[in-house]
C-alpha cells in the first residue's frame, strides 16, 4: 500500500470523494475553495491518494490574523481548515499525512497557527478518539470557535405530509396563515430579485447585528453551485412586495440553510413559516436526507445569543449537532498567546452585547408572532 499527499485540481474528483464520506461538507467542497479565491485567499486542495484512490482531503486557507490595524500588517498569516479535514477515522493514516503535508505549508507560510474547525460532531461514537487522535498529532483544544460549533438539523425522509405534521402546532398554523393571508414563495429570477433578496439581507443584519459581506459575494456563491442546480434563492412575496428571503445551497445528500433574511415589514403574515416549509420541499425534491438549518446557541439555555433562532428552527422539528472544538497546531507560541488573549477579550464584550441584541428580538418576536408554548 503507498499513500501520497498532494493538490487536488480535479473538481469532479474532489467533491465525489467528500459526497460518499459521512464527514464531508460544503465548506470543503471545491466550490468553498472557489469562493476563498474569490475574495482574494490563497487556498491548498490537498488530497490523499492510496494506490490512485482518494481516501483524504483537506481545504486548507491561508488568512491575515484578524488583529487591529496596523498590528496585523506586521504579523504573519495563519492556516484555517473549515469542517475538515476529511477522513473516514481517527487512526487514518491519511489523516497523519495531510497534518504533516499541512503543517509543512504552514512552516514555509510563516503561519502562526494551522487550525481545524473538524466536521466531527456529538452524533460520532467515535467523538473523543477524534479529539484524542488530534491531541496524538499535536494538536490543543481551543474553545474559542470562529464557526458556530452547535447547528439544527433535521431528517426529512419522510414525505411531506409525516414532515408537515411534525412541526409544533403554532408553527403548522403560521404556515396555513400564510397561504391564506396571499403570501407567495417564488424562485428569484434576474438581478431585480436578486437585489430584493440582498435589500432584505441588509435589513436583517441591521436589525440582528450580524456581519454581512458584499453583495457581489452573495452572487458568487450563488453562481458556484447553481451550476449544477444546487442553489436557489428564494422569495415570499405578499402583494408584490418581497418581505422574506433564503439562500439554499445543496452538496450531497446535504442541503444547508445559508442564508435568510426578512422585513420589518408585514410580519404578521408569518412569511417565514412558509419561506422554511417550501425550503424543506426543495430540499427533498433534490433527494436530500438531511436539512441543516445551520447555527443554534451553543448553550441551550435562554437569554443565549441566537435563543430566538434556536426556538424558531425547533418549531420544524430535527435535533442539535455539536461538533468537536476548534483545533490548534502552534508554530509560534508568542504571537498566538497574545491573539488569544485579544480574542478572549473581544469574545467577551461581544457575547454580552449580542445576547442583550438576541434576548430584545425574542421577546419582540413573540408579541410579534403571538407564538404560545405548547
Amino acid at each position: 500500500m503507498t499513500i501520497n499527499v498532494q493538490e487536488i485540481t480535479d473538481r469532479e474528483q474532489w467533491n465525489s470523494f467528500l459526497t460518499s464520506e459521512r464527514h464531508g461538507h460544503v465548506h470543503q467542497s471545491y466550490e468553498w475553495g472557489e469562493l476563498n479565491r474569490y475574495l482574494g485567499r490563497r487556498i491548498y486542495r490537498l488530497g490523499v491518494l492510496e494506490d490512485g484512490r482518494m481516501v483524504g482531503s483537506m481545504l486548507l486557507t491561508v488568512s491575515p490574523i484578524p488583529m487591529p490595524l496596523p498590528i496585523s500588517k506586521l504579523l504573519p498569516c495563519w492556516l484555517y481548515c473549515l469542517r475538515g479535514p476529511t477522513v473516514d477515522h481517527p487512526n487514518s493514516p491519511a489523516l497523519a499525512a495531510l497534518i504533516k503535508s499541512a503543517e509543512e505549508i504552514a512552516r514555509r507560510e510563516h503561519a502562526v497557527i494551522l487550525r481545524l474547525e473538524p466536521n466531527v460532531a456529538d452524533d460520532d461514537p467515535d467523538m473523543d478518539a477524534w479529539i484524542a487522535g488530534y491531541h496524538a498529532l499535536g494538536f490543543r483544544t481551543n474553545h474559542y470557535a470562529l464557526y458556530p460549533r452547535r447547528s439544527w438539523v433535521l431528517d426529512i425522509r419522510p414525505d411531506i405530509e409525516q414532515l408537515f405534521a411534525n412541526f409544533k402546532t403554532t408553527w403548522r398554523q403560521n404556515v396555513r396563515i400564510a397561504e391564506r393571508k396571499g403570501v407567495i414563495v417564488r424562485e428569484a429570477q434576474g438581478d431585480a430579485d436578486f437585489d430584493a433578496y440582498y435589500s432584505l439581507m441588509e435589513v436583517t443584519s441591521k436589525r440582528d447585528n450580524f456581519l454581512l459581506l458584499g453583495k457581489d459575494y452573495h452572487k458568487e456563491i450563488l453562481r458556484q453551485f447553481a451550476r449544477k442546480n444546487d442553489a436557489v434563492l428564494y422569495l415570499a412575496e405578499h402583494e408584490g412586495e418581497a418581505i422574506a428571503a433564503k439562500m439554499l445551497i445543496r452538496f450531497g445528500d446535504w442541503c444547508w440553510d445559508m442564508f435568510g433574511a426578512s422585513s420589518n415589514n408585514k410580519r404578521n403574515l408569518k412569511p417565514t413559516y412558509l419561506l422554511q416549509y417550501r425550503c424543506l420541499q426543495w430540499a427533498k425534491a433534490r433527494g436530500c436526507i438531511y436539512f441543516d438549518f445551520r447555527a443554534i446557541p451553543e448553550v441551550l439555555e435562554p437569554g443565549e445569543e441566537m435563543w430566538g433562532i434556536y426556538e424558531f428552527k425547533k418549531g420544524f422539528g430535527g435535533f442539535s449537532r455539536l461538533n468537536i472544538p476548534m483545533q490548534d497546531y502552534v508554530l509560534r507560541p508568542l504571537i498566538y498567546a497574545v491573539w488569544r488573549k485579544y480574542v478572549e477579550i473581544r469574545r467577551t464584550r461581544e457575547h454580552e452585547k449580542r445576547k442583550k441584541i438576541a434576548l430584545e428580538k425574542a421577546v419582540r418576536d413573540k408579541i410579534e408572532n403571538g407564538d404560545a408554548p405548547e
